[in-house]
């Protein structure tokens, strides 16, 4: 028999608007007569409007009173990026072992396991999920994969061929076609100390230009394991990059982070990456080599939203175009800022708000039939503003509008961009 648990009203009374009703209302549910207390909240919510509090509580007295399908409506209305976001998950996920069975419990606990910055929080679903392993007789594979799938469509109106250390401007326009999944499958254990095969791969083509199309494939290994408070993921990863239907390059990727709750609201994360780079195509060989990445995240939540600040350090060491008496770099030392924010809109609404300041550094001088043209520098200025609407608890509808201003010392790498995108996405 599987223990399941309810969580106490606590958690959103901080947040509530202080009205009698609403307090009158926590204290009849801690009392146990949810009927009452479930009646109060309707009368809080008709008066007050839709809240991710209310939402929370009355779901949380309809499923006292085993009215599983109005705790789930109520629960589900709660935005993704709202800090309840990880404890609805579990809730829902006792509303599905009722309703559905174990197959439909265990995709909403890996859910609040995956989204979870709380170690207590990832602790409870993962105790959840070896219950309902050893009830059940057998183990489907389907119990251990999760992940995320999207399809859009957009509109750019100054396609460059990405990455940019090949970045070609091509002055016109198209529509264009974006696939994209991620997927991860638990081999053992779980995110605390486990170990986890991560794969996927994304597919662009563009309608009028076939030559700017790309797509990836990768897969790679992971083990995640504590020490000393800081939750950690070490892992390789592989990718193969097609551009234009051609072989581009591969790499073998390195990478260590490790991430920490130092505040209530507040996340710290430490990343570094090492990947070796080789061609798939002789033309591309200038683009072999090395490259090393660090990064440093905070991640605060609010009551309105989320909020993520960073900066990235990015290291190349590739061999570079030699021909002759021409040379040109393609080992940036590239920094970036960045900023995002998540807020909440509304019933269903998330926004996104994004800005990021790259500078790349070539550093040795480019030189073409033995005449130095200067040492290559970028500047690339990035905003991006978008809204997300939850259709349902798996599916989402998103509208992003992104700009892209890029100045450089060498005047065919300047190029301003617009792209709009509309995508649909399905949590799995």
């Amino acid at each position: 028999m599987l223990l399941f648990l309810t969580f106490c009203l606590s958690l959103g009374t901080a947040h509530a608007s202080g009205k009698p009703a609403f307090e009158q209302a926590v204290q009849l549910f801690r009392s146990g007569d949810y009927a009452a207390a479930a009646r109060l909240f309707e009368q809080v919510q008709a008066a007050d409007g839709n809240s991710a509090i209310i939402h929370y509580n009355l779901g949380s007295s309809y499923y006292k009173l085993g009215r599983y399908g109005a705790a789930r409506n109520q629960f589900q209305k709660i935005d993704i990026e709202h800090k309840l976001a990880s404890i609805t998950y579990y809730n829902l996920g006792l509303i599905a072992f009722r309703l559905e069975g174990a197959d439909a419990a265990v995709r909403w606990f890996q859910r609040c396991r995956d989204s979870s910055n709380d170690i207590k929080m990832q602790q409870l679903a993962d105790k959840q999920l070896r219950l309902l392993q050893q009830d059940q007789e057998t183990s489907s594979w389907r119990n251990e994969l999760s992940g995320y799938f999207s399809a859009a469509v957009g509109y750019d109106n100054n396609v460059a061929r990405v990455p940019d250390e090949i970045l070609q401007v091509s002055d016109h326009d198209s529509a264009f076609l974006d696939l994209f999944l991620a997927s991860s499958y638990w081999l053992s254990g779980d995110h605390q100390h486990g170990n986890a095969l991560k794969f996927g791969g994304s597919l662009t083509r563009y309608d009028q230009l076939s030559e700017y199309s790309n797509n990836l494939i990768n897969i790679g290994l992971y083990h995640y394991r504590p020490v000393y408070g800081w939750h950690n993921r070490y892992g390789i990863h592989y990718y193969r990059t097609e551009l234009g239907g051609i072989g581009f390059q591969q790499r073998f990727k390195l990478q260590a982070r490790a991430g920490k709750k130092y505040a209530p609201d507040q996340r710290l994360r430490l990343q570094y990456e090492y990947s070796k780079i080789d061609d798939l195509g002789a033309s591309y060989n200038y683009l072999s080599g090395s490259q090393q990445r660090f990064n440093i995240e905070n991640r605060t939540h609010l009551d309105n939203g989320r909020l993520q600040l960073g900066y990235r350090l990015e290291l190349n060491d590739k061999q570079d175009y030699r021909q002759a008496d021409t040379f040109s770099s393609y080992s940036p030392v590239r920094q970036t800022l960045y900023l995002w924010y998540k807020p909440v809109l509304g019933e269903n609404w998330t926004g996104r708000i994004g800005l990021d300041y790259r500078h790349s550094d070539y550093g040795n001088q480019n030189i073409i039939i033995g005449t130095g043209v200067g040492v290559r520098k970028d500047k690339r200025l990035r905003a991006t503003i978008g809204a997300v609407y939850k259709y349902s608890a798996d599916i989402e509808l998103e509208l992003t509008l992104r700009h892209t201003e890029n100045d450089s010392s060498i005047v065919d790498k300047e190029y301003i961009s617009n792209q709009l995108l509309l995508a649909v996405g399905w949590y799995y």
